[in-house]
């Protein structure tokens, strides 16, 4: 593990004497910094939302919303954190795999169990970086296929490296090229994505992604990405959990100002 490295986790529990004695475990760990707390299971999902942990204790059996539920929500706005679960009921286990969590943690649980997490999370974020390498040299070696879109006046055949960004219009999806050219394609905007299905499409906003292929700069102040082509610039703004989580990408590391 990178030493200098910052892991932020966040702990969701309803009892406030486990969320301290996990505090006082995770402080044995100079890779980890706890950003946030929660007894309370939604506001400790709204927590995760705007803070977009690497790391999210959260324990399974709470009164006002189910553990299981607000790791399903996370999951199903946000790829990046890794879930732990923690419980003293191990009949939840069999459940929570479903889930895929990081781990799974039975109270009462010490150092060691969490040094077993952290080799896991170390494990994950490698395969990660390898995934992602591979990625980008299959997408620079090999010639993508063209995609077929459906388009209000018929049908467009392109090749993915020539869309600048899609945006959002009603129930379709604009699509940008690099010829300047505006496309609108009948077909909601996730739609489109998942069509496309490429890690150089980074959703930006709730309305929009752009290729990063054709992003100049990012203006953290005003959140904001300017991309170019084609003689064009322009000025997309980014959401303030886009950016959080942009700032996190591996591709993209913090030398973008």
């Amino acid at each position: 593990m990178d030493n200098q490295a910052t892991i932020s986790a966040i702990i969701i529990d309803d009892e406030p004497d486990a969320i301290n004695l996990l505090e006082m475990y995770l402080r044995q760990f100079s890779s980890i910094k706890v950003i946030g707390t929660e007894i309370n299971a939604k506001k400790g999902l709204a927590l995760a939302k705007e803070t977009l942990p690497e790391l999210v204790f959260l324990d399974i059996d709470m009164p006002d919303m189910n553990g299981l539920m607000v790791a399903n929500k996370i999951q199903s706005e946000n790829s990046y954190s890794e879930i732990v679960f923690t419980t003293a009921h191990q009949h939840y286990a069999y459940d929570a795999l479903d889930i895929e969590p990081l781990d799974f943690l039975n109270k009462p649980f010490c150092i060691a169990d969490l040094e077993n997490v952290m080799l896991k999370y170390d494990a994950k974020i490698e395969k990660r970086k390898r995934e992602k390498k591979l990625d980008l040299f299959i997408n620079s070696q090999v010639d993508a296929p063209k995609i077929k879109l459906p388009t209000t006046s018929g049908t467009l055949f392109i090749d993915i490296r020539n869309i600048v960004m899609l945006r959002a219009n009603i129930s379709n999806c604009d699509v940008y090229l690099d010829d300047g050219t505006i496309e609108t394609i009948t077909r909601k905007l996730h739609k489109v994505a998942n069509i496309i299905n490429s890690p150089t499409f980074f959703q930006i906003s709730r309305s929009t992604y752009i290729n990063m292929n054709f992003l100049q700069r990012v203006d953290k102040k005003n959140f904001k990405g300017i991309i170019s082509y084609n003689q064009t610039t322009r000025e997309e703004p980014i959401s303030r959990g886009k950016m959080i989580l942009f700032e996190k990408m591996i591709k993209f590391p913090s030398s973008l100002d």
